[in-house]
């Protein structure tokens, strides 16, 4: 008897433990939403044609020398 009671208070801590984190994400996105239509900056997020070719606005830099 004591096993079965020892697995329903497991389940149920269980259970108050999700339920505990699911409230608190549920205030959380209440409190601060997201923007559905994010405000458009002033600058363009592609890098300019006419940058020389050196970086251009990559995040790596192509290696010098040929892949073999």
């Amino acid at each position: 008897m004591d096993t079965a009671l020892g697995l329903l208070a497991l389940a149920g801590y269980i259970l108050a433990i999700v339920g505990l984190a699911a409230a608190i994400t549920y205030t959380v996105i209440r409190i601060f939403p997201t923007e559905r239509n994010p405000k458009k900056s002033d600058k363009s997020d592609k890098p300019d044609s006419n940058s020389g070719g050196e970086a251009g606005g990559r995040l790596f830099r192509r290696a010098k020398r040929g892949t073999t």
